[in-house]
């Protein structure tokens, strides 16, 4: 258990690491590829990685028929199409700010749970959806958005959507009872993001008939292989190999890295509502996280 724990905080610093520098990288893209060839490439690319390492393992196999819905789920929605719409929102919205307005499923996920799911609405949840809510506020609030900007709406918008989109496969994966070894779920997930990516791509960009130069090839590589593939490699591994809520706490070093990135390199500025907000969503998310073993 010891060298799983190892391997799984390994991993979890990783994904942080993988994910958190992953939209900055979608957001340098805009100025050489397409937002949607560019999510199918570099879900191509990571497919194609975490393949050849199971297939390296001898754990690379066919998905279980039980397991079919998960993968549609997870792959067509919480990937191909949330990364589809969200890469097209970076055209408008700074990466460390959709990073974080992107982890605010609580505020949907915690009541529909509680009045679908059976679970209990514990102090600490509310206090937690409280939080995270008053976060989301602020980052709509007119100090810190421009409503009389039309592109700074639509991008917000679309990572709205996003955000709906992914609580819709959260709560998916809290009913589906899974057959098959989580990791080896990877590669047909990535397989799937690529197939919505791709026919998004065709249709509302046309064929992939574009250029790329030496630095769009450095950013998808880095995408595909870093982002896509280490990074679902080691989001996977950090949940087989910790416990939920030590995994789910750790991953919110992801938007915290995401925003120092995209201030650090991209020129995003960290105004005091966009601060404010990041801290009350990571601490809500941390509260409704630690109430699942908690009867506070």
């Amino acid at each position: 258990m010891g060298e799983n724990r190892k391997l799984g905080f390994t991993a979890l610093i990783t994904t942080v690491f993988c994910f958190g520098t992953l939209w900055t990288s979608a957001k340098l893209s805009i100025e050489y590829l397409p937002p949607l060839w560019f999510t199918a490439s570099r879900f191509a690319i990571g497919a194609t990685f975490v393949a050849l390492v199971l297939a390296l393992q001898g754990r690379l196999r066919f998905p279980d028929r039980a397991d079919i819905p998960i993968i549609l789920s997870v792959g067509g929605i919480m990937l191909g199409l949330y990364s589809s719409i969200f890469q097209n929102a970076l055209e408008f919205v700074h990466a460390g700010r959709a990073t974080t307005l992107g982890y605010t499923t609580a505020i949907f996920v915690t009541p529909i749970a509680v009045l679908f799911l059976g679970e209990r609405l514990t102090r600490l949840k509310i206090f937690g959806l409280a939080s995270a809510m008053f976060g989301f506020l602020l980052l709509f609030s007119p100090a810190e958005l421009d409503w009389s900007d039309r592109d700074v709406l639509i991008g917000n918008g679309l990572l709205v959507v996003c955000v709906l989109l992914w609580s819709c496969v959260i709560l998916h994966l809290r009913v589906h009872r899974q057959v098959t070894d989580t990791l080896a779920l990877v590669p047909w997930y990535l397989v799937t993001s690529f197939m919505v990516a791709a026919v998004s791509g065709l249709i509302f960009e046309g064929p992939p008939a574009f250029e790329v130069t030496g630095a769009g090839w450095a950013i998808l590589l880095y995408a595909g292989i870093v982002g896509s593939g280490i990074g679902n490699w080691g989001v996977t591994t950090a949940i087989m190999n910790l416990p939920a809520t030590t995994s789910t706490i750790g991953l919110l070093g992801v938007p915290v890295f995401a925003m120092i990135i995209s201030v650090a390199f991209l020129g995003e500025t960290l105004t005091w509502p966009l601060l404010m907000g990041l801290v009350l969503i990571v601490c809500g998310i941390a509260a409704v996280t630690l109430s699942r073993g908690s009867n506070l």
